[in-house]
């Protein structure tokens, strides 16, 4: 696989896709804007940075964006958001029609992040009540028919029969418009049988899913190509700063930095420094953040249960918190930038200036670390989805890259 383009709605979305790749061997770059040519081979990662739009603009941005990126003889792959957020629908039809695809096979399921498919219904943390149907949700938001697949059909002997037969009933519905399937998955083996089945019963298909479906995809590259599995493990030496800008308002991720507080205060290479950046923060607070802890951690404030975690008022707080976020990597210069919440991710790293990161290797499951250059330095970058993750995943982040003494050099 000479070149794989990832089309995502946000920053992490991207991140996490390409992680993944990266896991797998096949090298992988992050482009928060349009590409200069000649652009690296392997998972090229693009966003429409379209989350927070309405369904029509999504479609737009999504296709702006994807029509945009330099001819290349690649497999495209949709990225959609493990629990379902954002325009799914309209932002897969804009792909479909450009690419001309005939059918796209959509599974969101994200095993190693406890997101799957039974029914049709997703099951993640922090998801439902109410429950979210993917054929339903994708009825609804998609103009295109759709048709679902079992975990029983998934796992069943004749699933790339069953995929022809579903295409073939779509052949015989004129002006029904291009075919979108619905597909069930609990483990990892479940995606590559999907892998499999649609390589061979819809070859000119799209795969549309999370950094679990193309993980399956690049795992079967990789098996014809030899691509050599790359170690998870940490980079760096101890000792090291860390500027860590949290802008999720999930619950899992305040979960998180609570446990890093607690952990902090019991080993001084965690020891963090917090400001928790209100809307009447100026950059003038980040003089408070105190010089001798390790970490300097700026974050938003636990938001109202009822607050929107996506959209225009999301938008605008993620802002001013990367605002906020570059005036304190002035004050003090750090080794890595550790950044949770695509907004965030996003919005801080346009201020920088940042144009594309290339994926060192997958600290976690669909968490990157990544190298790129700002203001002329290289510089460390780790980006990790709101959602994803333990309550110690912060923690077990930074120990990857060095904090607590435990971190490897790359390839190690």
């Amino acid at each position: 696989m000479r070149y794989l383009k990832i089309l995502a709605d946000d920053l992490t979305g991207a991140a996490d896709t390409a992680a993944r790749c990266r896991r797998f061997g096949l090298p992988a770059t992050i482009f928060l804007d349009s590409p200069e040519t000649p652009l690296p081979q392997g998972a090229l990662a693009f966003t429409s940075d379209s989350r927070h739009l309405t369904a029509d603009a999504a479609a737009k941005s999504a296709r702006k964006t994807a029509a945009s990126l330099p001819a290349l003889d690649a497999r495209w792959y949709k990225k959609i958001d493990s629990t379902l957020r954002g325009n799914v629908g309209s932002e897969l039809d804009a792909l479909l029609d450009l690419v001309d695809a005939p059918a796209a096979v959509v599974c969101p399921a994200f095993p190693a992040q406890r997101r799957w498919l039974r029914n049709g219904i997703l099951t993640a943390p922090e998801v439902g009540p109410p429950a979210i149907h993917l054929p339903s949700l994708l009825r609804e938001q998609s103009r295109h028919r759709v048709a679902a697949l079992s975990i029983k059909e998934v796992r069943g002997e004749a699933l790339a029969t069953k995929l022809k037969r579903l295409m073939r009933m779509e052949d015989g519905c004129t002006g029904r418009g291009r075919l979108v399937i619905a597909a069930d998955a609990i483990t990892d083996s479940d995606l590559d049988r999907l892998v499999m089945a649609q390589e061979e019963a819809l070859p000119d298909a799209l795969l549309c899913g999370s950094a679990g479906l193309v993980g399956a995809l690049v795992r079967r590259e990789a098996a014809r190509e030899t691509f050599p599995a790359l170690p998870v493990g940490g980079i760096g030496t101890p000792g090291q700063t860390v500027l860590l800008v949290a802008g999720s308002g999930s619950e899992v991720s305040h979960r998180q930095i609570a446990h890093l507080l607690r952990c902090g205060d019991d080993n001084p290479q965690l020891g963090t420094s917090r400001l928790i950046v209100l809307p009447e923060t100026d950059s003038a607070a980040t003089a408070s953040l105190n010089p001798t802890r390790p970490i300097w951690l700026l974050q938003q404030p636990q938001p109202h249960p009822d607050a929107a975690l996506d959209g225009p008022e999301a938008r605008q707080r993620a802002d001013h918190l990367a605002r906020v976020g570059v005036a304190a990597l002035a004050r003090r210069p750090a080794d890595v930038l550790m950044l949770v919440g695509g907004d965030t991710a996003m919005l801080f790293l346009r201020h920088l200036g940042a144009a594309r990161l290339k994926v060192e290797q997958e600290l976690l499951p669909g968490m990157p670390l990544c190298s790129g250059v700002i203001d002329g330095r290289t510089t460390l970058i780790a980006i990790k989805p709101g959602r994803f993750g333990e309550e110690g995943t912060l923690v077990d982040l930074l120990e990857r890259v060095g904090l607590s003494g435990h971190g490897a050099s790359v390839g190690e």
